[in-house]
């Protein structure tokens, strides 16, 4: 019986013509030379998916340290360090000095996010020692081009003042030398121009922007209808009747 099997399979190999069988290796040559090319070489023509940046400057506003935003503001951590003994970091002074950095941090952090909206400065309290208004606020307006320079730099002389102020009760505190003295000062100066001049470039409108604005606001008159009389309601023309 198995004889008889192998017979048959023989026999039914043996009328497979020589062209057939060549067909067959060819069609497999060509599948495996195109299953090739395909995973070797890139698919030109597709689209790629583009690169999304997550539109946050800086990195998360909270949880990356204390106080908020420090790393942004430049200087910010060197100047911290130096007036923080164990003299000042029970002191009120000290919590409102560390409040008012996170600010200035959290400001220019906003100020310079390419994503347009209030996010740092939303978690920042308001302090009534050193704020004019909630600092979140003055983000906002920022934004939208609409505050007045002259707000602005009474907000911003308001925080340097007061930080001075503050910087001065902590180097007495901490019993620090003159020199280190002039150096928080230097600091604190280099921390507060650098924030100050980031949100002149972004806050204040230009002159162009401004006349834009009012010329939005004016009624548009066609040409063709400014010679034309007042329309009081009553249609004064032809009635349609005869002569």
């Amino acid at each position: 019986m198995d004889s008889y099997a192998n017979d048959t399979i023989l026999s039914r190999l043996a009328k497979v013509s020589w062209t057939s069988i060549l067909w067959i290796l060819l069609l497999a040559l060509v599948v495996y030379f195109v299953s090739t090319v395909y995973l070797k070489y890139p698919r030109y023509g597709q689209v790629q998916p583009p690169l999304v940046s997550e539109g946050f400057f800086g990195g998360v506003a909270r949880g990356a340290g204390h106080p908020d935003c420090l790393r942004t503001l430049n200087d910010g951590a060197e100047l911290l360090a130096l007036v923080m003994t164990p003299e000042t970091t029970n002191q009120p002074d000290f919590v409102e000095f560390q409040v008012l950095l996170s600010k200035l941090g959290c400001l220019k952090k906003d100020l310079m996010s390419p994503s347009g909206i209030v996010e740092a400065t939303r978690y920042q309290p308001y302090e009534t020692a050193h704020d004019r208004e909630p600092v979140a606020e003055v983000a906002a307006t920022c934004l939208n081009r609409t505050i007045p320079k002259r707000d602005l730099d009474i907000i911003f002389q308001t925080w340097k003042d007061r930080g001075n102020v503050l910087l001065k009760r902590l180097c007495t505190l901490a019993e620090l030398t003159e020199a280190q003295v002039v150096q928080g000062e230097k600091l604190f100066a280099n921390s507060w121009i650098d924030v100050y001049e980031v949100a002149q470039g972004r806050c204040i409108a230009t002159a162009g922007e401004i006349k834009a604005a009012v010329d939005d606001a004016r009624p548009y008159e066609p040409v063709e209808v400014k010679d034309l009389g007042e329309y009081n309601g009553y249609y004064s023309g032809w009635s349609g009747g005869n002569v």
